[in-house]
């Protein structure tokens, strides 16, 4: 009997292991959205309509500067999983030196960047703008760590960095607003909190060392163009934010950055199911397969988020503002719901795309961001659409354009393995 059972039960031990590390990667991301999730409902709950639309615009920066780190994860998660041999040691540690290089960098330019910021997003508080460049500096350092975590499958290490990331910007972001609502204690606050990360992944990574200038030079190399990929995404995923910002008058810009909450929220529930794929899916790129379980996963989570707002937005508009002032968002919830989820899923194919290598997807987005831009130019900015029928349009528009790349870059993979085999 025993040797009739083994051969049955041997295959579910790869299944349970998988199972338990998503569940602990998904409970610390959870951890981490929710806690960032509580940071902005603060946000709301805090700061005026117009303040609480600046924070946004500045957060929409901090996610498209993230890339740098995202990018670092990516490089790092992909070459230790397809790593053979020894020497995973000192790769690892080239890949921490990268971070660090990258970090620096990325601090000078954001700081240098300070006086475009203000005029773009007519914050008159300089100091706020000048937190961006710390608050960057450490998440990109992090990204570096976590990709080390990811890449060699250390997932509880990886959960308390994430489980981190969150209850930093929670405890120290919402404390700065609970003691002094402005936006400037904000941005404090968020800079604090971006430390705590990383100094907890250098804690988990201590020790290491032996990584040489080619192998940093390399991971650099490889960095740039996931990062590249990455940037084209974050892009248009907040692109929507600073024209809301740029094209809506204050009050409806403010709607518009409070119904975000909830498509962000959709954006990130499903992260963790990307996490624990994206290494497979870089040691083994043609395993269509995995990456089709991977997208109705996702997409089955956005399905039923989208159900929820539209069965229950006034729960859903307690939750995202608690205030009179957001009242009429309520009933567009759910479109907030379906361009979260539809990002989601776009951002899952782009993470594939870049464990294929696909070196087209950038240039993908972006001619889809060039489209997006001039059509909400030619809507919003010529007052077609105004008011609450202008955040409706927007959002419809964000929702389109996310589909419409997934389809595209999806063919794209498919003709790619196809072709290849």
């Amino acid at each position: 009997m025993s040797a009739e059972t083994t051969p049955e039960q041997e295959p579910r031990a790869p299944r349970f292991a998988f199972l338990r590390s998503a569940t602990v990667v998904a409970v610390g991301m959870a951890i981490m959205n929710v806690a960032a999730y509580g940071f902005t409902l603060i946000c709301v709950h805090r700061l005026v309509p117009e303040q609480f639309g600046a924070i946004t615009a500045l957060l929409g920066l901090l996610l498209i500067g993230n890339v740098a780190s995202l990018g670092l994860q990516a490089t790092g998660a992909r070459q230790l999983a397809t790593h053979t041999g020894t020497g995973a040691e000192t790769l690892a540690d080239a890949m921490l030196k990268a971070g660090r290089r990258a970090a620096l960098g990325l601090t000078i330019v954001c700081l240098l960047a300070t006086p475009l910021f203000v005029w773009l997003l007519h914050i008159d508080s300089v100091v706020a703008i000048l937190l961006l460049a710390p608050t960057l500096g450490c998440l990109t350092l992090m990204g570096s760590q976590l990709g080390v975590l990811q890449g060699s499958q250390r997932w509880t290490e990886l959960a308390a960095v994430y489980t981190s990331v969150g209850v930093g910007r929670l405890l120290l972001g919402g404390g700065a607003l609970l003691i002094h609502p402005s936006l400037n204690a904000a941005m404090i606050g968020l800079a604090l909190g971006a430390a705590v990360p990383a100094l907890l992944g250098g804690f988990l990574l201590r020790g290491s060392h032996g990584g040489t200038s080619p192998q940093v030079k390399e991971v650099l190399r490889e960095t740039v163009h996931g990062t590249h990929t990455l940037l084209a995404f974050f892009a248009i995923a907040n692109a929507d934010v600073l024209f809301a910002r740029a094209l809506l008058d204050g009050r409806h810009s403010g709607y518009y950055a409070a119904g975000v909450i909830v498509a962000k929220a959709c954006l990130f529930l499903p992260q963790f199911v990307i996490v624990i794929v994206f290494p497979s899916l870089a040691s083994s790129p043609g395993d269509t397969v995995r990456l089709r379980r991977a997208i109705l996963a996702v997409a089955g989570l956005g399905a039923c988020t989208v159900i929820g707002a539209l069965l229950l937005p006034d729960l859903v508009l307690a939750v995202i503002g608690g205030k009179e002032d957001y009242a009429p968002l309520g009933p567009y919830t759910w479109l907030f719901a379906i361009s979260g989820s539809a990002y989601a899923v776009l951002q899952l194919v782009v993470y594939a795309a870049i464990a294929q290598q696909e070196k087209r997807a950038a240039l993908v987005i972006w001619i889809g961001l060039a489209v997006f831009a001039i059509g909400a130019g030619i809507v919003l900015g010529t007052g077609i659409a105004t008011g609450m029928a202008g955040v409706q349009v927007l959002v419809a528009m964000t929702s389109t354009c996310a589909v419409v790349l997934s389809v595209v870059l999806a063919a794209g993979l498919h003709r790619q393995t196809t072709g290849g085999s």
